[in-house]
């Protein structure tokens, strides 16, 4: 390839190459002549005189991929190839009537195999994209009739996604309706019967139709992603192996897929484990895997010492660590280069701690290593993660805090792992890991990286930008005086300088804005450059450009600003009636539901006093009349029923609250949400509907019952307030009365099922009161929410001391 020249010299020099097939190059290379391949393919068929081999010569030199910097080239015999494409044919009867798609580049071994070798011996068509992207990909599934399909893991991740994505957008009900004929398809199956093709009609046709084959491999394949396609019918066989061994070296059987597994030996060769390690609580007894059989290398080109190095006895010791069921089908665990021994002598697979991690749908990628206990110490004090979010999905659920909703989903994560195998620390990299073409990550490069960030006293969450150099339109955009202007603010909101900001810097990755920030800073961009922004896309702005090329674009259209003092952006926000018509629901007084709830709630605390013991103390500071805000610490789903249970009928009668769309989404959830008096806004995506509506409620004397800490606590400790309660405090001139509860964590703890009957204790402070209103400034907020948890934190530890705990 002309375009890859300084690579084509490397990889020639020293190799014995009689001829160079190059694509529209004349030049030659270090003396080796070069063949145009138009030019052969435009002479047509000639006679060529036989070359004479043996089974052991050399037919093909493929240099591995690697995850080091080190590749080396693998000698494959004729032997090799022949013994691959027995093995395979003995496993998977492929024909003349067979069509498969080559989508792996033939420079792999496994392609070599299954799209090139097989079919030419079997008399099968291979069929090939002129294009790779999904619509051709699946268009060649349906008209060109195929039935075998090898491909790495991530095709199947992508295509899994698509599918529950589709099933996700068409509500709740048939999300529910896929979930159980999955659980009973699964049942059937046990029972040597599939429905999937009539339950699942629509998405087989995905495939074509025709499909016979599935085959995964080049890189750990998530078992649970495989249990799933056999839930909905379709079998993904598993394949193992190595350049080395000419490509897969083990497979799963069509007729004996055992899930997780990949499979037994191709018959001709044969696997054993070396070394194996006694059995841990929840690991199995993994060693180092060898092969042996026609399908094992000749050795590596021109590398005595790396050949006698892995071919022992006939044996190749591959490296990859793993363990033989009963039945002889192989588990891989890892690498033995990638295993992470911890102080306390554990070993730490990271690749079984990726693939947990990696349901978080908000992580697109993550890489776990060893941190060292001490300076040059073999062993690892803990584990550390890169992680890359998943930007696509945060756009389109217009979320602008991805470190908040990732710390929440691996805070959750975590609980359901050992001690041992959870992640201590984490960085967020806002570039794809780098990985080799069988997409394996490159571990010796993410740990130079992390080992920089470091070296630069980076902060856990950050990291040294991968700049890309600015294109002339975004050199020309930053010369603007209005956009200089706009950086001028955003420079001073960030204390970064001007000229260091780029059009690309993320909000809150690059410059650290969280929700409230933004909102901030949008306002006062507003008041430089004139304009106002409508709410609803406030919410899709993720980037330095993005934002000040809207609040422009606002100013341009005409849309006046408000006029706004310093400090008194929010105080602009909250005086703007709400357009939400829930939000505006909080004027009309709701008699019969108000008493109907508030029977209820009576039952509740009856309830709560049998069976949870319940003790509340503090009462008597409550105010008898709105408007104020009640403000708790956040354990469990049942704070809000227990806590407003507790309340004076009174104040009961005038209480409100905001809640999200993931619990009061739709159906009769929001129904009763709407009774309630819950405003259903996502303070992720509409912070400022969100605001409004507590404002609105509170200017109508209403009592609003809010979380500061935005989400329950993954432990029972309180966490981070956020300073939502203090701003509206101080611009609706209302007081905060702090509350702690106990004992709720322990009874329904987060990412769990209900527990146990624990006992509940409740506690409320005298009313905290605002400061006067010249001190509505950033200081202000944070001198208040300082306060409330200090108070709210002081209480909890007198209840868990009440509690025993």
């Amino acid at each position: 390839d002309p375009r890859n020249y300084a690579l084509a010299v490397r990889a020639v020099s020293g190799l014995q190459v009689g001829i160079v097939l190059t694509e529209g190059s004349s030049d030659s290379i270090r003396g080796k002549p070069l063949a145009q391949l138009d030019a052969i393919l435009a002479a047509g068929a000639q006679d060529f005189s036989p070359v004479a081999v043996s089974p052991d010569s050399v037919a093909a030199l493929l240099y591995t991929s690697g995850t080091t910097a080190d590749p080396k080239g693998v000698m494959l015999t004729h032997a090799n190839l022949m013994g691959e494409v027995e093995g395979v044919f003995s496993v998977l009867r492929i024909g003349p009537e067979d069509a498969v798609l080559g989508l792996l580049p033939l420079f792999h071994a496994l392609a070599q195999m299954a799209n090139l070798l097989l079919p030419l011996v079997t008399g099968a068509r291979v069929v090939y994209l002129e294009t790779l992207n999904t619509n051709d990909l699946l268009r060649a599934f349906r008209e060109r009739k195929i039935t075998g399909f090898a491909v790495v893991p991530q095709f199947f991740y992508l295509i899994r996604e698509r599918i529950f994505k589709e099933v996700a957008q068409r509500g709740r009900l048939a999300q529910l309706g896929v979930r159980r004929l999955m659980s009973l398809n699964r049942l059937l199956r046990r029972l040597g019967l599939n429905a999937g093709r009539i339950f699942f009609r629509q998405i087989h046709q995905t495939f074509g139709g025709t499909m016979r084959y599935l085959i995964t491999g080049g890189s750990r394949f998530d078992p649970q992603v495989g249990r799933e396609f056999h839930a909905l019918g379709i079998d993904i066989l598993q394949a193992y192996g190595l350049t080395e061994t000419t490509g897969g070296a083990f497979l799963t059987s069509p007729d004996d897929n055992v899930i997780g597994s990949v499979g037994r030996p191709l018959p001709g060769s044969e696997g054993r484990i070396i070394d194996p390690q006694p059995a841990g609580e929840d690991t199995q007894p993994a060693g180092e895997i060898a092969i042996r059989g026609p399908i094992v290398m000749k050795g590596y080109w021109n590398r005595p010492d790396a050949t006698s190095a892995v071919l022992k006895g006939g044996w190749l010791h591959t490296g990859d660590l793993g363990y033989f069921d009963t039945h002889g089908n192989l588990f891989i665990t890892g690498r033995m280069k990638e295993v992470i021994v911890l102080s306390n002598g554990k070993n730490i697979y990271p690749e079984e701690i990726e693939a947990h991690y990696l349901n978080s749908p908000f992580i697109k990628e993550i890489c776990v290593i060893g941190v060292e206990a001490r300076p040059g110490d073999a062993m690892s004090d803990g584990l550390h993660a890169v992680i890359v979010p998943n930007f696509e999905l945060l756009r389109q659920r217009k979320i602008v805090n991805a470190k908040e909703v990732i710390r929440f989903d691996i805070e959750g994560l975590s609980v359901k792992l050992p001690s041992t195998k959870r992640i201590g620390s984490y960085e967020i990299w806002q570039q794809d890991l780098p990985r080799t073409t069988t997409r394996k990550l490159k571990r010796f490069e993410i740990e130079k990286r992390i080992q920089a960030n470091a070296a630069q006293g980076l902060a856990g969450d950050s990291e040294i930008a991968q700049e890309k150099p600015l294109t002339a339109e975004d050199a020309s955009w930053l010369e603007q005086p209005e956009v200089q202007r706009a950086l001028e603010i955003i420079r001073q909101a960030t204390k970064a300088k001007s000229e260091e900001l780029r059009p690309t810097d993320s909000l809150e990755l690059d410059l650290g804005f969280d929700s409230m920030q933004r909102v901030e800073l949008l306002v006062a961009l507003e008041q430089e450059l004139g304009g106002n922004v409508e709410e609803s896309r406030a919410s899709e702005i993720y980037t330095v450009r993005e934002l000040v090329d809207l609040v422009r674009e606002s100013a341009a259209s005409g849309t006046a600003a408000s006029s706004r003092e310093q400090f008194a952006g929010w105080q602009a926000v909250l005086q703007k009636e709400p357009v939400d018509p829930e939000a505006l629901a909080l004027a009309a007084r709701r008699p019969v539901a108000e008493i109907f709830w508030l029977m209820l709630s009576r039952v509740v605390r009856l309830f709560a006093d049998d069976r949870f013991k319940l003790h509340v103390t503090g009462l008597e500071n409550l105010p008898s009349h709105g408007p104020y805000i009640i403000s708790s610490n956040h354990q469990s789903f049942l704070d809000p029923v227990i806590l407003s249970s507790v309340l004076p009928g009174s104040v009961f009668r005038q209480l409100f609250s905001v809640g999200t769309s993931e619990i009061f989404g739709s159906g009769f959830m929001r129904v009763l949400a709407r009774s309630l008096r819950v405003v259903v806004v996502d303070p992720d995506a509409n912070l400022i509907s969100a605001m409004r509506a507590g404002a609105f409620g509170l200017q109508h004397g209403r009592i609003l019952m809010l979380y500061p800490e935005g989400q329950r606590s993954i432990d029972g400790r309180p966490t981070r307030f956020k300073k939502g309660a203090a701003i509206l405090s101080i611009h609706q001139r209302v007081p905060i009365v702090p509350v702690a509860i106990e004992g709720f964590h322990e009874a329904w703890p987060r990412g769990k099922r209900f527990q146990k009957f624990a006992p509940f204790r409740i506690k409320f402070s005298e009313p905290i009161y605002p400061p006067p209103e010249p001190e509505a400034s950033e200081i202000a907020y944070e001198k208040l929410t300082g306060e409330l948890k200090k108070r709210i934190v002081r209480m909890w530890e007198e209840l868990r001391r009440e509690n025993g705990t």
